[in-house]
């Protein structure tokens, strides 16, 4: 026969050991959910650079386009006003420095879009990190069940003890 106590012990293991169980289950999940938000992420970020990459593409295209035409304006130019030799020489040179100088801009601007959404995944994968820690940090562990299980059973050792100590004496006829 089971006494109260041993009744109440045995409550007292279950609920803890069901309390580490659904704290290392709630934590898993949050982990999981941070894990999928952040390929979520990456997904997103991936897709901006693909699209600085090929908007760098294009502006570099279009700036490659103008050159040629300035070149051939001013080749124009210079051979219908017979300015031909140095000085048309001269203003292609100067295009294809201009070219040349703002396609570097361009690319430029390029990388340095591209290492900020590098910067944005890291910071994404820290905070991450950080809320599956906090996660896990918080749900009960192995220790704390088995501390909060020998507290109960210390606790319930003492109530029987002290019960068994200081018996009430009865002082009612009717109940003896």
């Amino acid at each position: 026969m089971c006494e109260p106590t041993q009744i109440m012990m045995g409550l007292s293991i279950a609920s803890s050991v069901s309390s580490f169980v659904g704290g290392q289950q709630q934590a898993s999940s949050m982990a999981d959910a941070q894990e999928d938000n952040l390929n979520a992420y990456y997904k997103q970020t991936a897709q901006k650079q693909k699209e600085i990459n090929e908007a760098a593409a294009s502006d570099a295209l279009e700036r490659r386009k103008q050159g040629m035409v300035d070149r051939a304006e001013s080749v124009t130019a210079a051979g219908e006003s017979g300015a031909l030799g140095f000085t048309s020489d001269r203003l292609i040179s100067d295009s294809l420095m201009q070219q040349g100088t703002d396609i570097t801009i361009l690319e430029n601007n390029r990388k340095n879009a591209i290492k900020q959404t590098n910067n944005e995944n890291d910071s994404a994968r820290a905070n991450a990190q950080s809320r599956t820690n906090d996660a896990y940090s918080n749900a009960p562990g192995l220790i704390d069940t088995g501390l909060q299980i020998g507290a109960d059973y210390y606790s319930g050792q003492q109530t029987v003890k002290t019960g068994t100590l200081n018996k009430i004496n009865q002082t009612y006829p009717n109940y003896s």
